[in-house]
């Protein structure tokens, strides 16, 4: 390996030793340097120690020797050269660690130099090879059925219905039930797919029922509820006429407009997994190892956040419970995580890589204007949508995923996608 060494003022940096993703970095300080950092930390305690019968800033060198010991003087010199001269010597060397430095003394000499290591870890450096005119084959975007018609039709016509009195006090699945426990009183929908719910089904009114509710923690909670009162879902007619309520002149462009909303959904979905197919097949091809380190940490991390939210009194599952309905123990939930992040930073490498070729960037003014654009097509109010990413912190992330997407679109726009009669 090829030792590269930079000398700056007082110190020399080099590089001592360096893998694809490791790199140890040695300093040496001049005499002349050490001598003023152990000089700035004697007066630095001259002035801050409260000593009966001296002046701070007058307390001479040999009562803090006997007071505190020398040693701690010349070590603390020493980590505070570290922390001014480590960052210098990675800027001057252009590295940028993704592991926080372990700092080790060489030699140290308070009449003389002082040399350290700092060992850390690095993104390696990789060819991007070519990711214009990818080859994938696809398959044709599935054709939309009268089932997925008529199940938009429904949630629409549930959307228009109305409440209307029952000839019969008998509670039937949909029915909305007014429902009392104590002082509280609110509607519930009887569904017979709702293991709660369902328990009303074929009650009347009047009626006290249990109900066994699930708790986070400890046994199920069991309510009774009074049924005060219930009302039949009236759906609208299939007709014209609700076509017109919903918006189109007839029942019929009604269905097509549900038919090409629900076309260009799969669409869109076939578009976004072949999008990430496409960045795969690229990562895929490149020898691309990562740091050791670095996944382990962030592994460790992932994994901590996710048992931290499943503590949380008001999570639905306990850590070990969700263990347990997964098959699974703790070291194979965390080998599925270390691959998750494995990945993930491949991508974010390449994306990286393509971003710096391809020079994509978004100023804050386009940024403002794409925002303005998405909220405005959402039905959303523009200043609200930016104001509450930026609150929250997520203008920066928000910027990071609209430049992604513009590599997403180069990936896709040039890919010489086959559909399966154009691979015969």
């Amino acid at each position: 390996m090829e030792r590269v060494s930079v000398t700056k003022n007082s110190t020399q940096s080099e590089i001592k030793e360096r893998s694809t993703t490791d790199v140890t970095v040695q300093v040496t300080v001049d005499a002349a340097t050490v001598k003023n950092a152990i000089d700035s930390v004697y007066r630095r305690y001259s002035r801050e120690a409260r000593i009966p019968g001296f002046r701070p800033g007058h307390v001479p060198r040999a009562y803090l020797d006997t007071r505190f010991g020398h040693e701690l003087f010349t070590e603390e010199a020493q980590k505070d050269l570290e922390e001014t001269h480590l960052p210098k010597a990675l800027s001057e060397l252009d590295l940028r660690p993704v592991t926080t430095p372990e700092v080790e003394s060489v030699d140290f000499n308070a009449e003389s130099l002082f040399v350290f290591e700092a060992r850390f870890s690095v993104l390696p450096e990789f060819e991007l090879p070519e990711y214009r005119g990818i080859e994938l084959d696809v398959e044709p975007v599935d054709e939309v059925t009268d089932e997925e018609i008529d199940g938009t039709i429904d949630d629409i016509r549930n959307r228009f219905a109305t409440l209307a009195p029952k000839d019969t006090e008998t509670i039937e699945t949909g029915d909305i039930v007014h429902v009392k426990e104590n002082d509280h009183e609110w509607d519930l929908r009887a569904d017979a797919d709702n293991p709660v719910t369902s328990v009303v089904i074929g009650h009347k009114v009047g009626d006290t029922v249990d109900i066994e509710l699930a708790q986070p923690e400890g046994e199920p909670a069991n309510v009774a509820l009074t049924l005060l009162d219930v009302k039949a879902v009236v759906l609208p007619e299939l007709n014209d006429a609700f076509g017109k309520d919903a918006g189109f002149d007839t029942l019929e462009a009604l269905k097509e407009d549900v038919k090409d909303k629900i076309a260009k959904s799969k669409a869109d979905r076939r578009e976004r997994a072949t999008k990430v197919t496409l960045l795969d097949r690229l990562v895929n091809e490149i020898d691309l190892p990562l740091p050791e380190k670095l996944v382990e940490e962030m592994t460790d991390e992932e994994l901590g956040e996710f048992k931290e939210r499943l503590a949380h009194p008001e999570s639905p599952v306990t850590f070990e419970k969700y263990l347990e309905e997964r098959g699974k123990n703790e070291d194979e939930l965390k080998a599925e995580y270390r691959e998750d992040v494995t990945q993930r930073l491949r991508r974010e490498l390449v994306m990286g890589k393509i971003i710096d070729r391809e020079d994509i960037s978004i100023s804050a003014q386009e940024l403002d204007e794409i925002a303005r654009a998405e909220a405005e097509e959402a039905g959303e109010d523009p200043i609200r949508f930016v104001a509450r990413l930026k609150a929250s912190d997520r203008w920066d992330s928000y910027r990071t995923e609209k430049i992604n997407g513009r590599v997403f679109d180069i990936l896709y726009d040039t890919a010489k996608l086959k559909l399966p009669e154009e691979r015969k």
